[in-house]
């Protein structure tokens, strides 16, 4: 497993760059978020690729590679931030050339369809990264002021549990991983090595039926990912609909199917994920979960001042 490294921390005057991994954005949004963080003192660049267009794409894989390389690159950039979700961003991880990232570590932020590109950046390289809300969705985001304090080094995360529901009680600490249960799926036989082994795993997702929620957790336990974690921290997984044949079985079934057995916490109902309340999560970085005692915190910080 990499060694952590956390990036430097973002301060005033710093400047972020934004670029589309995966579907396109409309301008007025990204202008609108642009102008907000600007109002609080940071720069923001945004990269032409952002707005390019290929179908529902934000151009094709090379554009986004390259305007994610390149911002990665410049000495002026402290932090990189996904414009927005949707699909193609698993595209990009068959071009980034990972093991230059390590000499100049920079905040990675996204979530989403981003879940790609966040774990690889982690499991290629070490660096910490943010399950965070997107660019696009910032003028929006209430929880801002916080989330700027944890790139800032100046706040650690805590987990409000007083509306979580407790699958299986327990105690445990491991680094942070996880994201989009959709995309998620696909990365353990897609990333370097074992990279989910004795961490604390988060999923959420959206407008995904039960049924095939339910192949997803099978897939994970199939390659053998919820047996070698040391907790199962579920979000939000808001907009489920049945277009067939009611399946029967809800979320809580199916997560107790498949965690019957395993003797670590799993919860549900956590606070993150497309609903309204969204705690960004730091990849990569230890935290610890004590359900008895209803705590779920990182125990260092998301960036490094």
């Amino acid at each position: 497993m990499n060694t952590p490294i956390f990036p430097p921390a973002l301060e005033k005057g710093d400047t972020i760059g934004v670029f589309a991994p995966s579907s396109t954005v409309e301008r007025e949004d990204i202008e609108k978020s642009k102008e907000l963080l600007e109002s609080k003192g940071y720069k923001v660049f945004i990269h032409p690729q952002t707005f390019e267009k290929l179908n529902q794409s934000a151009g094709n894989a090379l554009q986004k590679t390259l305007a994610f390389q390149g911002l990665w690159q410049r000495k002026d950039i402290k932090a990189l931030w996904a414009a927005g979700g949707g699909n193609r961003c698993l595209h990009l991880l068959e071009s980034i050339n990972f093991k230059k990232l390590p000499t100049t570590p920079k905040i990675l932020i996204g979530f989403s369809d981003v879940t790609a590109l966040l774990n690889a950046v982690n499991a290629h390289t070490g660096i910490t990264t943010i399950h965070g809300p997107v660019f696009k969705s910032l003028h929006k985001y209430n929880q801002l002021p916080d989330l700027l304090k944890l790139l800032a080094g100046e706040q650690d995360l805590a987990l409000p549990l007083d509306k979580a529901r407790i699958i299986h009680h327990g105690r445990a600490e491991g680094k942070l991983i996880g994201g989009n249960l959709s995309i998620f799926q696909y990365l353990p036989q897609t990333l370097p090595e074992e990279f989910w082994k004795d961490s604390i795993l988060f999923l959420e997702d959206c407008n995904e039926e039960p049924s095939k929620l339910d192949r997803m957790l099978l897939h994970l336990k199939r390659v053998g990912v919820l047996k070698n974690i040391k907790a199962l921290a579920l979000g939000e997984f808001s907009g489920q609909k049945e277009t067939g044949r009611p399946y029967g079985f809800t979320l809580e079934d199916i997560v107790q199917e498949h965690t019957e057995g395993l003797k670590i916490p799993v919860l549900m109902n956590l606070p993150f994920g497309h609903g309204k309340t969204f705690y960004p999560l730091p990849i990569g970085t230890n935290a610890k979960i004590d359900t008895q005692k209803s705590i779920f915190k990182t125990t260092e910080p998301a960036t490094q001042k």
